[in-house]
């Protein structure tokens, strides 16, 4: 069996905006996961119940939406991250 060498990649990825973006969101609710979402998302965007945890109580929505930049892309991550209804954003 042959290791294949890690990439490493530095400084940051290129980006070319607009471009649709995806945020993995896990929250407790779903309900309340997707009004945080209407509440937050600045225009259309697709949002799909993913997966949920092994015991039920967390559940794992995908966001798919168009980002016109970097500054909009991270505005839109803080705000779904700082939002109470959501534990974590990926």
């Amino acid at each position: 069996m042959h290791d294949k060498p890690l990439q490493i990649l530095e400084g940051k990825p290129e980006i070319n905006y607009p471009c649709e973006w995806e945020y993995r969101i896990i929250g407790e609710d779903i309900a309340k996961i997707q009004e945080a979402v209407f509440e937050i998302a600045p225009r259309k965007y697709d949002l799909q119940e993913k997966n949920k945890s092994s015991k039920g109580r967390f559940v794992s929505l995908h966001l798919k939406i168009l980002v016109n930049n970097e500054e909009e892309r991270n505005h839109i991550f803080c705000a779904l991250k700082n939002h109470k209804e959501i534990k974590m954003v990926i």
